[in-house]
């Protein structure tokens, strides 16, 4: 019974972590030592399927219960306490370096020289792309606001290649009454509002819509990320989304590359986000289809070079994870009680990952 609850806790981390852009699905299962299993089941095979159905069924439900539900709950601490929760996550990657060192020396394997032919390029890779990731990202949206003598404007311009759903939503500071033009009040607080798109405000592509707020309502701080919206269905975009999700899914499996962190690099971040939230199963079919290829494609590709290059996969596993380190390092890090409370969130996380990599069985490949 214990275990298939730990089988659950660590597909809620893998869900969890596919949706946060730089963290690594593929990273968590070797933290908690799934690596193998989930690959080898996801080829499809059957003996594979046969003997890790009870595993794979309770790491299912984690990680839908995980892309569903804590992915809200992992946003809010990444919010509110950035350094922490990142560092919590560089103790689970640290923590699981031993592990990944005994799946690459099992069965009298030694390291050579030619393991720096996969660590490095591996290592490399993954700085890289967090370095684009830290560059500053074009919208593909502006959101502009104007105070008036009697109202405050909002002007939303489409700058995409799709045309935008009528169901968006714009957070806005303060509390905001009264007539509004081009959108309704969904939830409403002493500090926040929350607008949302109302029957006829969808926005074209190149197009703009402009809302009629109160003058009272402060808006001076409004960010672009406050803005959420999926595109509308088309021909052109299912193709899109399906091959972009596929190549996606395969970089979700890769201990240290962020299938998310792909889908932002492909424009396709916000669209998936957007219809998870909302249910939106237009959007999410092809999604659903593009994912199931990518993975069981990965999947396939990885255990065929287990088999021939166990070593040189592991080593690039290692460049893999250690190179996330610098994904998830925070950028509020200093001399200051968020950062001890950081360090103690990274101890915490080490402890889990030793743990759990001490009473993982290592099988050789």
């Amino acid at each position: 019974m214990i275990s298939h609850l730990l089988n659950i806790v660590y597909g809620i981390v893998f869900g969890v972590a596919n949706v946060i852009p730089g963290v690594s699905g593929g990273t968590m299962m070797v933290v908690f030592g799934v690596y193998d299993k989930v690959v080898d089941v996801l080829t499809l095979k059957l003996s594979a399927i046969k003997k890790n159905i009870r595993f794979i069924v309770f790491f299912g439900i984690g990680a839908v219960i995980g892309i569903l539900g804590f992915s809200f709950v992992i946003t809010w601490l990444f919010d509110n306490f950035p350094v922490a929760t990142n560092m919590f996550f560089m103790g689970l990657i640290i923590g699981s370096i031993p592990l990944i060192y005994r799946n690459m020396t099992v069965g009298g394997r030694k390291i050579t020289p030619k393991c720096l032919f996969a660590f490095i390029p591996a290592l490399a890779l993954v700085v890289g792309m967090t370095y684009i990731n830290k560059l500053p990202q074009n919208e593909s949206f502006t959101v502009n606001a104007v105070h008036n003598a009697t109202d405050c404007t909002v002007t939303i311009t489409n700058n995409g290649s799709y045309d935008i759903k009528s169901n968006w939503q714009l957070k806005v500071n303060g509390k905001v009454e009264g007539e509004l033009t081009g959108c309704v009040v969904k939830k409403s607080s002493a500090d926040t509002t929350v607008l949302t798109g109302t029957e006829n405000s969808a926005i074209a592509k190149g197009e703009s819509i402009t809302l009629t707020l109160p003058e009272s309502t402060d808006i001076d701080s409004i960010q672009t990320d406050s803005f959420t919206y999926t595109y509308k269905m088309n021909p052109v975009l299912f193709i899109t989304l399906l091959l972009g999700v596929t190549v996606a899914a395969v970089a979700m499996i890769i201990p240290g590359v962020s299938g998310s962190f792909v889908m932002v690099l492909l424009g396709l971040y916000t669209t998936v986000i957007g219809a998870i939230k909302s249910l939106d199963f237009m959007i999410l079919i092809p999604t659903a289809i593009g994912v199931f290829i990518g993975i069981v494609f990965g999947a396939k590709l990885i255990s065929a070079l287990m088999k021939r290059y166990s070593l040189l996969v592991y080593s690039a596993i290692m460049g893999l994870v250690i190179g996330s380190l610098y994904a998830v390092f925070p950028d509020g890090f200093g001399f200051n009680l968020e950062t001890l409370a950081g360090v103690a969130a990274l101890i915490v996380g080490g402890a889990i990952a030793v743990l759990v990599g001490k009473n993982t069985e290592v099988e050789q490949q």
